[in-house]
């Protein structure tokens, strides 16, 4: 059964969500597991893809876009959208609206919760929809560590 994540900052900006997906996805890439980040829009995917080249100057994450040519499977970190439904990875990053259909495929999953209204409201849904369905869930507080 997929292991559920809800990391919840005190954090307002969509940026700040963005930065903190970048040390997660790099703490999932030196754990040596293979990551998914998933979005809802190309848009998204795109300027994840630009964060995570330039995110820190010593920093080197090997990623790529599942809707590039050039992506190859063994890529450590795949970053997708929409109906994008990549075969199983040990991590999937959600930072859609929408739970993606093959959630279940996934180890683990990761939420990153944001006090934005549109975050809040589309998160605790996603809390709601796994809870009601057994899945294991870990709340991560970090407003205490912000």
């Amino acid at each position: 059964m997929t292991d559920i994540d809800f990391y919840i900052l005190s954090a307002q900006e969509p940026q700040q969500r963005l930065d903190f997906a970048c040390r997660l996805v790099e703490k999932a890439y030196r754990s040596r597991c293979k990551v998914y980040v998933h979005f809802d829009s190309e848009i998204q995917a795109k300027t994840f893809d630009e964060l995570l080249w330039s995110y820190r100057d010593n920093s080197f994450i090997p990623h790529g876009l599942v809707a590039s040519d050039a992506l190859e499977d063994n890529c450590p970190v795949h970053i997708g959208f929409g109906d994008q439904q990549p075969p199983h990875f040990d991590v999937l990053l959600n930072l859609a609206t929408e739970i993606p259909s093959t959630f279940a495929r996934h180890k683990r999953l990761l939420e990153i919760v944001i006090q934005q209204d549109a975050v809040l409201t589309s998160t605790r849904l996603h809390y709601k929809f796994y809870k009601e369905r057994g899945y294991p869930i870990n709340n991560i507080d970090m407003r205490i560590s912000d």
